[in-house]
Parts: structure tokens; sequence; C-alpha cells
């Protein structure tokens, strides 16, 4: 089992503050920076081959090479290409794998139960206008995912594939190579198991209120660190 962390992004919505630090590095409110604290939670769980994909501000990660043994992948179109390139970037690890953004906060250490089938990890967001990612499940299994702002439990950012799905998933990634698709900024690498949960077998795994959250912009790194202070 490894993991694959997707941290090439701009982080444009954060406005000037991601200009001179990553997204992914911006403190928790113990001063660490948010990756440190979802690599030591894997490494915890015994999951030690951690590639983290990297693009924007990537020397800004070069220490975790040193301090975790991490695997750093340089995605050098990171600015010119959407995150299915940078899936593409680490694609020959993908295989009894887990996915996870970068701006995933983590409060509570969520890879100790070892997943046995491909699964979304959700969590259920503040009422707002924003459109989010809604899987439908039926008979336990994720059927379809729905992009709209409606309250329900969402996708956080955080997936795990068997190798026989990841195997099904590479497959398909081949037919994503043409600059149409990896120019597109409205698609993301989820667009590609999304294509395919009726040949997956892809679970749902809720996650409490104090086990995870998503930073998209400033307002939410705020909102995330208020959330830190009832931590478990």
């Amino acid at each position: 089992m490894n993991a694959i962390i997707l941290a090439a992004g701009l982080g444009s919505r954060f406005k000037d503050v991601t200009k001179t630090i990553h997204k992914a590095l911006l403190p928790l409110k113990d001063g660490t920076p948010n990756i440190e604290r979802t690599i030591e939670y894997l490494i915890d769980a015994n999951i030690k081959d951690i590639y983290i994909v990297t693009g924007h501000l990537a020397y800004q990660f070069e220490y975790l090479r040193d301090k975790y043994n991490c695997h750093l992948i340089n995605n050098h179109h990171y600015d010119k290409y959407n995150d299915i390139f940078s899936f593409m970037c680490a694609v020959d690890y993908f295989g009894d794998s887990f996915v996870i953004d970068s701006d995933v906060t983590l409060f509570n250490n969520i890879f100790l139960d070892n997943p046995q089938n491909s699964c979304y990890y959700l969590i259920q967001r503040p009422k707002g206008e924003n459109k989010e990612w809604v899987p439908v499940i039926i008979n336990g299994r994720i059927k379809n995912i729905r992009i709209d702002n409606s309250y329900s439990p969402s996708l956080l950012g955080i997936s795990y594939w068997t190798k026989t799905d990841s195997n099904i998933i590479k497959e398909c990634l081949k037919n994503y190579s043409d600059e149409k698709y990896l120019l597109d900024p409205k698609l993301y690498w989820d667009n590609i198991p999304m294509e395919l949960l009726e040949c997956l077998d892809v679970r749902a795994k809720l996650l409490a209120k104090l086990d995870a959250y998503e930073i998209d912009n400033l307002e939410e790194y705020n909102f995330m660190l208020e959330l830190s202070s009832f931590e478990k």
C-alpha cells in the first residue's frame, strides 16, 4: 500500500499568500505544515511509500525527502495542465494506493482502518452555495457522482484504490493524454473514475465532522484553524 499526494497546483484562490508559500505547507494551529500531518498519519498507519507530485514552489518540498523519506515527482507543466497531468506523473506507482489532495486537513488518523475496497472519503460540509461532488450510493456502492450544492456528504479529496480498480483506471487514463483534456481547467483526475463507476467497486466512507476538512481558500483556511480548536 502506498500514497500519492497531489501538491502541484498554484493555489490561486489564496491570492497573494500562496505566491510565497505553497498551500500544502500552510501551518496548522500548532505550527505543523499541513502536509506534514498527513504524512505522519500515513507513516503511523505503516504506509511509508509516499509519492508527492510537486510543481508550484517545488523547492519548498525538498526537505520532506530527508525528513520522511518521501519520493518527490516534479510536474514541470503545473502552470499549464490540470491535475489529470499531475496524476499521470505518478501513475507508475498507482495501485493499492491512497490518492490525496494536498489541501485536505486531517484532525484524526483516518488511515488506520485499512479499506478492503476502493472508496471515497466523504465529509458533511456546512450549508452553502458552493457546488461539491456528491456521490449517489446504491446498495453500498457509489454508482454516480453529481456536482451540485445540495446539503449532502461530498467527496473530501482522499480516495483509496485497489489494484484491480487501479488497473481499470490506468487503462482509461490513456484516453486523456490529449491536450484538449489536459488544458481543460474544469477537469480533474477524479473525472476518470467517475466515468468508470459501473466497472469499479467503489464504496463510501463518511467521516466525522472533526476528522477532516478541506481548505480551498483563505476563508476556509481560517475556519479550519478555528475548527482545529475542537480536535479530540
